[in-house]
């Protein structure tokens, strides 16, 4: 195929994509190798160069090696979406699932257990080797295991359960606050507990079961 074929293909696949959707030159170079029939290794070279090309036409903007986004013409002149939020959802989704999820002190700070703010946003994913661009302020944590769709909020609530410990906490009764988000997600207890159990050390099953079940304990 030759270059104008590749550009028009890019072009169609990057005019598909969300404004805040991180766009991959890996994921355009499978879709252009679907396309086209020819292999990826065939392809990989065209689409870097037409990618560069069409970086500096003003059309894309890149992220980090590999990793691009939409220019979007508004009223008021074009629209750049915010660089960390594309890196932090390369973090917490691939295509198919979820991979990651905030964690630590901002987490903390997100629902309201504690009042300081961090400089950092904390993310627990599956990429937890993934080096982070110096502009891009994220901490990028390993989680306590492999992610997905099913597991996310369990674990995110326990790292929860874990980190009250040592931070800040001025809720008054971050106990029940924590009861109330397991609440209101739905999530099951009895998965909840295994999950700390089997992940998690000893001191964070017993302080999960004493959050989640303490009031059982009092009334027996």
């Amino acid at each position: 195929m030759n270059n104008i074929g590749y550009r028009n293909l890019l072009i169609q696949y990057i005019e598909r994509q969300e404004p805040d959707q991180p766009i991959l030159t890996s994921q355009v170079t499978q879709y252009i190798a679907e396309e086209t029939g020819l292999d990826e290794a065939e392809v990989k070279k065209a689409v870097n160069v037409n990618m560069a090309r069409l970086e500096k036409a003003g059309q894309i903007i890149r992220i980090e090696k590999g990793v691009y986004c939409k220019k979007i013409k508004t009223a008021f002149g074009y629209y750049t979406p915010n660089k960390e939020t594309l890196f932090c959802k390369r973090l917490l989704y691939d295509e198919k699932d979820v991979i990651g999820y905030e964690t630590g002190l901002s987490m903390l700070n997100r629902i309201g257990l504690v009042s300081q703010m961090p400089k950092r946003i904390s993310i627990a994913t599956n990429m937890y080797t993934k080096r982070v661009p110096v502009d891009i302020q994220v901490e990028i944590r390993r989680p306590s295991a492999n992610v997905n769709r099913a597991n996310y909020r369990y674990l995110q609530i326990l790292d929860v359960i874990r980190d009250l410990g040592d931070a800040p906490v001025d809720a008054v009764k971050p106990e029940e606050l924590i009861k109330g988000i397991v609440k209101s997600l739905e999530l099951n207890t009895d998965i909840l507990i295994f999950t700390a159990r089997k992940y998690y050390n000893s001191k964070i099953l017993i302080r999960t079961i004493d959050i989640m079940l303490g009031e059982l304990y009092e009334t027996a």
